[in-house]
Formats: structure tokens, C-alpha cells, sequence
């Protein structure tokens, strides 16, 4: 007399089988994965990398400390493209002398890449990189033919 039982073994035979290559493939590609080698800090072409500067209200440190007060002559700001002074006049960043320090202010949704990119244009090694807030970047838009 045939069970309803019979063919129910080999169905879980296959079933223990196929989770062991499952499992056999999923240790394999982790293991693969974690021999990744640990990249360096700097930036590449870039021997001083890139030094970021949180915004005031992101710090989290004091948020009633002022922030920090940066020279009008000092601010270069990158606008969708195009380099502008403190007072928002257009600037060639390679006529910019190469000692001194300076902040470099982008747009919060530039990507890492075009940062770097930009980083690149301007020659000074003592560069600190900023995001503009709300208040400049409506300024730059209400500017912006």
C-alpha cells in the first residue's frame, strides 16, 4: 500500500541540500568581501586631503555659541558651476594667490566627487570646505539669472 509519505522525504532531502549551497555561497561572498583594503584619508592627487567644517547649527556642541567669524576676502563660494567672492562678485579661482587661508562654501547637494573636483581648482593648501545654508543659497538664487 503506497503512503502519502514517500515522496515526502526526498522533498526535504532537496530542501536540506539546496539551503547548505545557499549557505556555502553566502560565506563565500562575505568572505570575498571582507579582504577589501583600507583606503587612505587623503584625497587622491591631494597630499594636505580635504578639511571639512560642520555648519554652526549642525555642530551640536553649543548651539547658542556664535560661529565662527571668516573674513569677507577669505569666502570663496561655488555656485552651479561658477566661483564667486564674499561679496558674490564672480572670481577666476586661478587668480587666486596660492598662500593663505581660505573657506570654500558649495552647495549642501554637491556630490563628493564634483567637491573634490572644485577642491582641485583652487591652489592653496590651507582650504576649509563649508556648505552654505538656507540664507545664502536663497540669495544665490534670487541672483542667479
Amino acid at each position: 500500500m503506497p503512503s502519502e509519505y514517500q515522496s515526502n522525504a526526498m522533498t526535504e532531502i532537496a530542501l536540506a541540500l539546496a539551503m547548505a549551497f545557499f549557505s556555502i555561497m553566502v560565506l563565500a561572498m562575505l568572505s570575498m568581501g571582507s579582504a577589501l583594503q583600507v583606503e587612505s584619508a587623503a584625497a587622491p592627487g591631494l597630499a594636505e586631503g580635504i578639511r571639512l567644517s560642520l555648519p554652526a547649527a549642525a555642530s551640536g556642541v553649543n548651539d547658542a555659541a556664535p560661529a565662527r567669524q571668516v573674513a569677507a576676502d577669505e569666502v570663496i563660494v561655488h555656485w552651479r558651476g561658477r566661483f564667486f567672492d564674499g561679496a558674490l562678485k564672480p572670481l577666476d579661482p586661478a587668480a587666486l594667490a596660492a598662500g593663505g587661508r581660505r573657506v570654500l562654501a558649495i552647495a549642501p547637494d554637491l556630490s563628493i566627487a564634483e567637491a573634490m573636483a572644485v577642491r582641485e581648482m583652487i591652489a592653496t593648501a590651507q582650504l576649509e570646505v563649508t556648505t552654505l545654508d538656507s540664507r545664502w543659497m536663497q540669495t544665490l538664487e534670487e541672483q542667479d539669472p
